[in-house]
């Protein structure tokens, strides 16, 4: 396993529901600041993004440790993944 850093990013689409007047409202707002719509919901998202390029210390360990194919954990199934991960896929 290889890892790769890309320099772009992909954009992809989110969709959100709400009230034909919290649109508007949204729309209203993002025109008054020359805004699209995208963009004046995402000047809220991203000051809360990490800009980290650099993977920390546990990361970069992880990702040593699968590339050298050790200090790995193996499952028979799925299950017994999720089992060991304290997670109720079915929750």
């Amino acid at each position: 396993m290889t890892a790769h850093s890309h320099s772009h990013h992909e954009i992809v689409k989110l969709t959100i529901q709400l009230t034909e007047d919290e649109r508007t409202f949204i729309k209203l707002q993002a025109t008054n600041k020359r805004m699209t719509i995208s963009e004046f919901i995402m000047s809220f998202v991203r000051p809360n993004i990490s800009q980290d390029k650099e993977p920390n210390v546990e990361t970069k360990k992880a990702i040593k440790d699968i590339q050298e194919n050790k200090n790995l954990e193996r499952y028979k199934t799925i299950d017994d993944f999720w089992a060991a991960m304290g997670i109720d896929p079915n929750a």
